[in-house]
């Protein structure tokens, strides 16, 4: 079973995703395949970055497939090294050494979004939080870090990842109207928009680099925006909805900030998938073939150098009478349809917190 470099549990437990496998080792084979080479790519970075980082107060954290332990063969790597620290002139020599190591071990570069591939200090991933200084950028490594990241494995690397993320949950919690005044059952509702702002950002951003990139990777991008971008989008929706949907309404008043955070940190340590497969485990087995079957598909079609070069160069005006396209096209629609039936169909009180939050 694929499991993310950033997960851990307890020898001998199992995950959500090997208990909805069941007895058939070879279900989901891409899958499995994609979180096999995400354990050694994130083993390879260890050793290449872990002399590297700054003591303390540096990470070299990655994101995308990678993170998601959804990496094949022709995966870009998106990374970046965060600095949660007093600010240096040495900080950029790390990077630019980084950079000269990955292009070395033959790692795809990130996009040229400028997203990924740099420095980033943790002061603007906490404390701009919407208005002005909240840039699209800003807001997307942010989102990205508690939706799917995962540090090297050197422990001062995860202690900072940890600390980080924990400085910007705590920010969503405590500003959040709802548990400042204490009413139980509520969600996380500060974060939950921040989420859906997201998405529709992903959405937004994809119309966007149509135009500015003269349609280039159209139809993949098309693709990855159905699929595991779709993905991101739900299994945060969930990681919000999960605080209610678990009957919270006991807990103490008094450490009820503490327990939130606590409670959303766990989230952020399990890949997207794994996530899924506890909310499809719990409350909707029987769409257990239906999400992952065509999640597995979705990454065979990645895996597939042919398929993947194909929709790389794939024009928009073709790709309708094109065979691969039209494949990917129907695996996407059919994950969104078990989506829709995850939320409104599946359970009663899913459909309650979806029409109550999904939209105001």
């Amino acid at each position: 079973m694929n499991e993310s470099a950033q997960s851990e549990r307890p020898p001998g437990q199992t995950s959500a995703l090997e208990r909805l496998r069941g007895d058939d080792p070879g279900r989901w084979p891409h899958i499995a395949a994609a979180g096999s080479l995400s354990r050694d790519k994130m083993a390879e970075l260890a050793q290449l970055a872990s002399d590297l980082l700054p003591r303390e107060e540096g990470s070299m954290v990655v994101f995308g497939s990678l993170a998601r332990a959804e990496f094949t063969a022709d995966s870009d790597l998106d990374w970046t090294i965060i600095v949660d620290g007093r600010a240096d002139s040495r900080h950029l020599e790390i990077v630019h050494c980084l950079k000269r190591r990955l292009e070395a071990a033959k790692f795809n570069v990130p996009g040229p979004t400028e997203v990924f591939g740099g420095l980033v200090f943790s002061h603007d991933l906490i404390h701009a939080i919407g208005g002005d200084e909240d840039t699209n950028r800003n807001m997307t490594r942010r989102l990205l870090l508690i939706l799917e990241s995962a540090a090297i494995d050197r422990a001062e690397s995860k202690q900072v990842h940890d600390r980080v993320i924990n400085g910007i949950l705590y920010r969503y919690v405590k500003e959040d109207a709802s548990f400042i005044s204490h009413r139980d059952n509520k969600i996380p509702r500060f974060l939950l928009n921040d989420v859906v702002r997201f998405w529709r950002t992903m959405a937004v951003d994809y119309a966007n680099k149509y135009r500015v990139r003269a349609g280039d990777k159209w139809a993949l991008r098309n693709i990855k925006l159905r699929m595991s971008r779709k993905l991101l989008f739900i299994s945060g929706l969930f990681m919000c909805f999960s605080w209610a949907l678990d009957n919270h309404e006991s807990d103490d008043h008094k450490f009820i900030n503490q327990n939130l955070v606590s409670y959303l940190r766990v989230w952020t340590q399990r890949p997207p998938l794994e996530s899924l497969a506890m909310i499809v485990e719990k409350y909707a087995p029987s769409l257990t073939t239906e999400v992952f079957e065509n999640y597995d598909a979705f990454l065979a079609i990645l895996a597939d150098n042919q398929k993947r070069d194909l929709l790389k160069k794939l024009a928009p005006e073709e790709a309708y009478s094109d065979e691969v396209f039209l494949e990917a096209r129907q695996i996407a629609s059919n994950f969104d349809a078990a989506l829709i039936e995850l939320l409104f169909k599946s359970n009663k009180r899913i459909t309650q917190l979806a029409q109550k939050y999904g939209v105001f």
